[in-house]
């Protein structure tokens, strides 16, 4: 199969040509940072992770087609071990990085970083100072007022975890996908 039968490409508004599998290695390299952040991962290594996921993205060229010409060193900042990743996740839409990470922390956690206006950082509270490893726990822990007098979680912020919470109940809320 040609890289082009397989990767497809789209011109978005502001006529940039954009690939699908880009834009999806890329939406998993976001989803590894902001994972290996909620799971205790120095917030400043997950950085990169953040960053090429944005490069990725946006890179005018098929990853397939960079991979398979030996030629993904060509991306900023990419040495060996990125390199590396970004040939599994071509290759097979996972990382070892992520299979590790998996093994100590439950994927669940990535459900919290989708409600509104709770990022990776207080995701990564609810983890690791209250136990709180997904949506379930979250909403277990609300119901019984374990989220009183948490730091950085005022009323604006019970507010909208509670609708999330109740937009999922009613299958409004899209959940994650692991990586």
């Amino acid at each position: 199969m040609s890289v082009e039968a397989s990767d497809r490409s789209r011109t978005d508004g502001k006529g940039r040509t954009r690939w699908e599998l880009n834009e999806r290695i890329g939406d998993r390299l976001s989803r590894l940072a902001d994972y290996l952040v909620i799971g205790g991962y120095e917030e400043s290594h997950a950085t990169v992770y953040k960053r090429l996921s944005y490069t990725v993205s946006r890179w005018p060229e098929s990853l397939e087609r960079l991979r398979h010409e030996g030629r993904l060193k060509e991306l900023p900042s990419v040495g060996p071990t990125i390199q590396a990743l970004l040939t599994e996740l071509v290759d097979t839409g996972t990382c070892a990085k992520w299979e590790d990470w998996k093994r100590r922390v439950p994927e669940s956690v990535l459900e919290l970083r989708d409600i509104p206006g709770l990022g990776a950082k207080m995701a990564r509270t609810f983890f690791l100072e209250l136990g709180i490893d997904g949506l379930e726990t979250l909403e277990r822990r609300l119901e019984a007022g374990g989220l009183d007098g948490v730091k950085g979680l005022g009323g604006k912020r019970l507010t909208s975890i509670r609708r999330h919470l109740e937009a999922r109940r009613r299958g409004e809320a899209q959940g994650v996908q692991g990586a």
